[in-house]
């Protein structure tokens, strides 16, 4: 259940951190009349496969004001959605190359895991590109392992554990070492030690300082209900309920348990955009291609994600399902 306290402290918190023209949306209709100024200034105009472009380009994701309805709600279903809608906006807008190579995906694909949305892994990090070897070594780390566990592939799970140790001997954020920890705990198919390691990353949401990472969003992490879904895609089902729910508030419990009750069934949008831009609902429900790589021109042995081609294919596929 989630507790009344935790919804009033959201609800205190994101009132906080609305200001006047970004940030999360005051309500749904401020996000509404953010979008439409969008298309009014940018879009209006444009050929199809132009909207198309630029809607990848601009559409912002409201998840947090999704998180706020369910958590007011106490609705874990609302959660559910929120999540799911959020995870398809940050992968359909995934169109900008990030300098290293198919690493730069895991966190979303962890967002994808969080909404239940297992199809989307393949396209995120495909068994072929191998293992990552161009970018931050914990991310990679981290990359690496994922892939192990989902292909069960065991050259990969050899290639993933030789970096693990050095990795984890370097001064990384407490985060990042427990993530690795708690795949690894996955790879030895070891519970007890995935609850412990889970309920440290989850312990170390309050000291990440990134760029754009509020309090607000430490408040609820869906990157650590990525990690525990994980363990129900690539265990057997009767294994995976032995690991321990975490117990800070960023892992909502409720929601863990909804998503168990319904199979990690993908949920549905619950912000649908109306007319005039109503085009954003066909984008969305377009899957996108898979990731392929490209070699790097400053260091032709590196590689690194083909997001022009990406983009292009995703556009092309958009256009023909609308126009089919």
């Amino acid at each position: 259940m989630i507790s009344e306290n935790f919804a009033k402290a959201y609800q205190k918190q994101y009132e906080a951190e609305v200001p006047e023209n970004a940030g999360p949306p005051r309500d749904e209709q401020a996000y509404l009349n953010r979008c439409l100024r969008i298309y009014e200034k940018f879009v209006k105009d444009s050929p199809l496969q132009e909207q198309i472009r630029l809607w990848l380009v601009l559409l912002s994701d409201p998840a947090y004001l999704g998180f706020r309805r369910g958590f007011s709600a106490a609705n874990p279903e609302l959660l559910h959605n929120a999540l799911y809608q959020s995870a398809i906006i940050k992968h359909a807008c995934l169109i900008w190359a990030s300098g290293g190579d198919h690493l730069s995906n895991v966190w979303i694909a962890l967002d994808a895991l969080a909404a239940g949305l297992n199809d989307r892994i393949p396209l995120l990090l495909p068994e072929k590109l191998g293992m990552s070897v161009n970018g931050h070594p914990a991310t990679a780390s981290v990359t690496n392992l994922l892939m192990a566990l989902w292909y069960q592939r065991t050259d990969y799970e050899t290639h993933a554990r030789q970096n693990v140790e050095k990795v984890l001997k370097t001064r990384q954020p407490d985060i990042y070492h427990a993530a690795v920890r708690y795949l690894l705990a996955l790879l030895d198919e070891d519970a007890t030690e995935a609850g412990a390691q889970l309920e440290l990353y989850c312990g170390a949401v309050p000291r990440v300082k990134e760029f754009g990472v509020t309090k607000l969003c430490k408040m609820f992490w869906p990157k650590a209900h990525g990690l525990y879904n994980l363990a129900f895609a690539v265990w057997e089902k009767d294994k995976a309920p032995a690991i321990p729910m975490p117990k800070p508030d960023c892992f909502c419990n409720a929601l863990a348990e909804w998503q168990i009750a319904h199979a990690f069934h993908p949920g549905k949008l619950f912000f649908e955009y109306p007319e005039p831009i109503d085009l954003v609902n066909r984008i969305l429900a377009c899957t996108p291609p898979e990731y392929t790589l490209c070699r790097n021109e400053q260091d032709k042995t590196k590689y690194h994600i083909d997001a022009a081609h990406f983009k292009a294919q995703f556009i092309e596929k958009i256009f023909q399902e609308i126009n089919g």
